[in-house]
């Protein structure tokens, strides 16, 4: 019998970003590094009808202001337009 033992970094189940920039990707307080980039909090303006019939299908309207010059990495190492979107419960 042949036993492999590989010890690989934490890091590595993260995006070659994180893994780069952090040996760990935990934070002391066990926030995630993604949560750096990814879960920004931002003011949103948002329109929503004031009453909803049940079955009935209605469109919401979120407005996030944000600078449209700041870019972000592309996954083919290019510079793109941010990503910005929200969720709605």
């Amino acid at each position: 019998m042949i036993y492999i033992i590989t010890q690989t970094s934490i890091s590595s189940a993260y995006p070659i970003f994180v893994q780069r920039g952090y040996e760990n990707p935990r934070e002391a307080t066990g926030r995630i590094s993604c949560a750096n980039c990814h879960l920004a909090n931002k003011p949103v303006d948002i329109e929503v009808p004031q009453t909803v019939l049940p079955d009935t299908v209605f469109e919401a309207v979120v407005r996030i202001p944000y600078d449209k010059q700041v870019k972000q990495v592309l996954a083919n190492g290019k510079k793109g337009g941010l990503n910005v979107g929200a969720v709605l419960i």
